[in-house]
Parts: C-alpha cells; structure tokens; sequence
C-alpha cells in the first residue's frame, strides 16, 4: 500500500464514529413510601434507597437458603433484598436485620427493579424456550420501559379509609412482616384475610385486645371490602408477563416473569 493509501486509511478510522458507551445507571431508588424512624421524638421519613449489584457471593448465600424449611417465598424474596440494598435513606441495611421487611410492597418492588438495573443496566436479556416447537429464544427486557411505575393519588403515609354503612375503618399499607406472619400462620385465603385484616387495621384509642377474634368477627360484606381496598392498591413497577413471538416457529409465545427468576436465572 502506498503512503496515499495509508494516509486515506487512517483518515478513514479516524472517521469512523466514537462507539457509544452505556451510562452508568444510579443506584438510588426513590420510594413509594419509604421507611419511618423516631428518635427522640423526632419522626423522620426515608424515601430514598441505594441498591448494588448481585454478586457469585450473593448467589451462593441464596442458593444455601432457598431449601431451607419453613422458609417463605417472601422471607426468600427479603434476604434478596437484605443482601442487595446498601441504605434506605440514613439507614444501613446490613447492619439492622429485617429492615427490609418494614417496607410496604410497592416499595420493595421498586428496590428489585434497582437491584435489577444495578445487576444488569438497563436491559435484561433472558432465554426462554418455545412450548410450541421447543426451541430456545433470547428475549430481551427494557428494564426502564417494559416495568412502569404506578405513583399513589393519595398520602401513603396516612391511613386509607373505608366506609362501610355508617362505620370508618383505618388500613395502613400491607409490608413484608404482614405477608410472612401471614404466610406463615395461614392454611386458607379466609385464614390469611384474617390476619391480615388484624394487622393492618389502625385503630384509635379504642383498641381489641385481640385483634385477630375482632378481624373474624367482622361480618362477610366488612371483610370483602376491606380485603378488596388492600388488593386493589395498585402501586409501583407492574409486573406483568411478556408477549412475543418464537424467532423460530413464530407461534406466540407468552412468558410469565417474577423477580426472582429475572434476578438469578
């Protein structure tokens, strides 16, 4: 080649465009509702998280749990998330066990979605296999598109109200300790409704000495709609499945996600 060549050559790489580099996502997640901590009878509301990346350390300590027995899906979900939540505002997640269970639902879905970004920036590929002809499929999942976020209409710090006929009941949004002690002590949906119920109920100066007997004494038509208000709060990033198409037999091929298997599979 001659010295033309080369000279146009180099010209010619130089041209070439710079290749783009993914930015480096935040780490911090803002809350649906965040933590509450007194001190000294000053009340201070956390609602600010920061999550990492999920390690081989990280994946093996799941690994040596998930047999474990009695344990829950949510416990399993939760140690997820002790592991993988540096702070919840001033808050060191390591350093106070369980924390992470105070959290209300939403909010612990928003610090998977985190971990998830943190984990794999801002797409997730995963493989699935095709039921139709059983080949194997890359689907790839937009992690700032594909999960939107549901912000509240209303004061999540504050008791949600009821009315049935002429009385007022008080709920307070369900967290991860309501749904174990719930998982844990419950054989039915009417038994899980019961405690639930008992937990999350905000009661005024008058309070039942036995809150679970007072939740199942409640009539039918009460229960039913103070159940319904809880499963009707629709609240942080939606989960809900994939709808695509096999690359292979193009038949459809619908996939079902959880953060589990979008975090460690």
């Amino acid at each position: 080649m001659s010295d033309t060549g080369v000279a146009e050559a180099i010209n010619e790489a130089v041209a070439d465009p710079i290749p783009s580099m993914q930015r480096p996502l935040s780490n911090q997640i803002e809350l649906i509702r965040g933590l509450q901590e007194t001190v000294d009878g000053v009340a201070t509301w956390h609602t600010v998280a920061t999550t990492k990346e999920l390690t081989g350390a990280d994946e093996e300590y799941l690994a040596s749990i998930e047999n474990e027995d009695g344990l829950t899906y949510t416990e399993y979900m939760n140690a997820i998330l002790q592991r993988a939540v540096v702070k919840i505002g001033d808050l060191v997640v390591a350093d106070i066990p369980g924390i992470v269970n105070r959290l209300i639902l939403p909010d612990r879905d928003m610090l998977f979605l985190g971990v998830l970004r943190s984990t794999y920036g801002t797409e997730r590929e995963i493989r699935a296999m095709c039921e139709a002809c059983g080949s194997m499929n890359d689907i790839v999942i937009n992690l700032d598109e594909d999960f939107p976020i549901k912000r509240p209409a209303f004061d999540v710090k504050q008791p949600i109200e009821v009315r049935v006929g002429d009385a007022v009941y008080k709920l307070r949004l369900p967290n991860g300790e309501d749904t174990i002690e719930a998982q844990k002590v419950s054989k039915t949906d009417a038994q899980l409704n019961t405690v639930m119920l008992s937990r999350c109920s905000v009661f005024g100066e008058i309070r039942p000495q036995d809150t679970l007997e007072w939740a199942r004494n409640l009539n039918v038509n009460t229960r039913r709609k103070l159940v319904n208000t809880l499963l009707d709060l629709d609240l942080g990033p939606a989960l809900e499945g994939v709808d695509t198409h096999c690359a292979e037999c193009g038949k459809p091929m619908p996939i079902l996600l959880d953060w589990v298997s979008l975090l460690l599979s």
